[in-house]
């Protein structure tokens, strides 16, 4: 699912649990669509804020590219000498 429809999803499921709701209770018209109105701001609202906050954590982990497209790696060739083969290398730790 794209979170892009996320605040309008959540606001559709919303509004409808609310007439529902207010149906079975017998209240007015009037009611019900002041009802309706206030469940759908506040919904939608309410997925807008979740996601902002999914895409926020998504920047975050997303891994920094260069300006040559290349993806940098930080941790993973400070590990390993420059001046033996992976295998040597990993062989070496193995035997620690």
């Amino acid at each position: 699912m794209k979170r892009r429809q996320l605040p309008l999803l959540l606001m559709l499921i919303a509004g409808a649990i609310t007439t529902l709701t207010v149906y079975f209770k017998g209240l007015g018209l009037k009611t019900m669509l002041i009802a309706l109105l206030a469940a759908f701001v506040t919904f939608y609202f309410i997925g807008s804020l979740v996601e902002y906050t999914l895409d926020s954590f998504d920047k975050k982990s997303a891994p920094e590219v260069s300006d040559e497209g290349e993806v940098i790696e930080k941790e993973a060739t400070a590990a390993i000498p420059q001046d033996k083969p992976v295998e040597a290398a990993e062989e070496e730790e193995v035997a620690q």
